[in-house]
């Protein structure tokens, strides 16, 4: 029986028996499929089934020529197809920097011998309507010849996206070089990234990077509501998954999911304004119960600052974790006090005088808005403290034209109210 054979025998079949299936992408904004993704499956005509193909093109030990030739032939039948179905839909094509190199060995590149160049061409299908996955496990070849290979695709229309974000070669140099119009999130770190916070702030800092270099940011594997949740939360304006559509062999009507994605973003948006409200509410909540304690502070000198402090420690909310005062330059001109837990009794530690926070963002952020808005408070975003193993927020308050308080909070306490020792309930 074929099933129980070695996979490798999936290889040795006729062209029949290799189908591309499609598995829809959607677009946040307008709720619609805006594309589908081409994988390849093997036809089973006995049990009219199919068997995906991907562990063959990731397997290192399988004959990369016709792996190469099967990949060809899936993708000039998926661009046929889109041809046949006069829809105007992308497609997103995958393409493996190991399976270009193999190809395009000479020095000159043959523009000739570039297949989806003439498949493009063949079927009369805009570059545009075409998204190119930079995808590999592993990548052996020359990193300048793969740059100018995208290069020539870029040049011709192609949209390029590099996918597996998180796994797979040196995915930040792939960056670097490729510049890429979509960058796509490997599914094994979203997963993570519900269980572990450090693999949220990794997602977090995947979606700060798209932002910034102008990318789309793609969340594939989607199979939970949770998850979608997640990637919205991340900014994701594409997303691709299970929880809409498995693979199919014809397209489908780019409006069958929308009331599905409208009905979630609604209720998504209405528990991440609560989730906001109540952070915001949170930070409120810190500045009420520290202002008329912090406001005596401004009062005094540099010489009186370490004291003063240390006399105030026992009426600070027990969430904070440390505080220290910092001169306009950014120099720590007194201890730091501080408690690994909360509600833990207050250390100190005089070694840290002299240190310089002006080139920190929070410090440099913080004078910054002083200036423009006449603030006295600034908050960071929550990050992740390495030391403490937890989330913080780090709260700055100009006590007064020279000096800088500076206060790290625990930000992952049960019950999200304030407490300190002398609050009345």
């Amino acid at each position: 029986m074929l099933y129980s054979q070695d996979t490798s025998n999936l290889l040795s079949y006729g062209e029949n028996n290799y189908q591309p299936h499609y598995q829809p992408i959607l677009e946040v904004t307008n709720c619609n499929i805006i594309g589908y993704e081409v994988l390849g499956r093997f036809y089973f005509p006995e049990k009219n089934e199919y068997r995906s193909l991907g562990y063959q093109f990731h397997n290192p030990e399988l004959d990369a020529i016709r792996l190469i030739q099967i990949d060809r032939l899936i993708r000039e039948k998926a661009i046929r197809h889109l041809k046949d179905s006069g829809l105007r839909t992308k497609l997103f094509l995958n393409m493996m920097p190991n399976f270009l190199s193999m190809i395009h060995t000479g020095d000159v590149l043959d523009l000739k011998r570039i297949h989806v160049l003439n498949l493009i061409e063949k079927y009369d299908i805009p570059p545009s309507e075409v998204v190119l996955e930079i995808t590999e496990d592993k990548f052996d070849g020359n990193i300048e010849k793969l740059l100018s290979i995208v290069n020539v695709f870029k040049d011709y229309g192609f949209k390029i996206a590099v996918d597996d974000l998180g796994v797979g070669f040196s995915n930040l140099e792939r960056i670097g070089y490729i510049h890429p119009d979509i960058m796509k999130v490997d599914i094994k770190i979203m997963r993570e990234s519900l269980n572990r916070r450090s693999f949220e702030n990794v997602l977090s800092a995947i979606a700060d990077m798209s932002q910034k270099l102008g990318s789309d940011l793609l969340f594939e594997g989607i199979e939970t509501e949770e998850e979608l949740h997640l990637a919205l939360s991340m900014g994701a304006n594409l997303l691709q998954g299970f929880y809409f559509s498995r693979p199919q062999v014809e397209f489908q009507d780019k409006k069958q999911f929308n009331r599905t994605l409208r009905d979630t973003l609604e209720k998504f948006s209405g528990l991440r304004f609560m989730e906001l409200l109540e952070e915001f509410q949170k930070g409120q909540s810190v500045i009420d119960s520290l202002g008329e304690k912090l406001e005596a502070l401004r009062h005094n000198g540099k010489e009186d600052l370490p004291l003063v402090l240390h006399l105030m420690l026992s009426e600070l909310p027990t969430e904070i974790l440390s505080v220290f005062a910092c001169d306009i330059f950014g120099y720590q001109i007194t201890p730091t006090y501080f408690r690994v837990h909360p509600g833990e009794e207050w250390d100190s530690d005089l070694t840290e005088i002299g240190n310089n926070y002006a080139w920190r963002p929070f410090f440099i952020r913080h004078k910054a808005k002083v200036v423009q808005n006449a603030a006295k408070w600034t908050v960071t975003e929550p990050m992740y403290d390495m030391d403490l193993h937890k989330q913080v927020v780090i709260f700055t308050y100009t006590l007064r034209d020279n000096y800088i308080l500076v206060i790290k909070m625990d930000w992952e306490k049960e019950g999200g109210g304030l407490k300190t020792e002398d609050r009345r309930q």
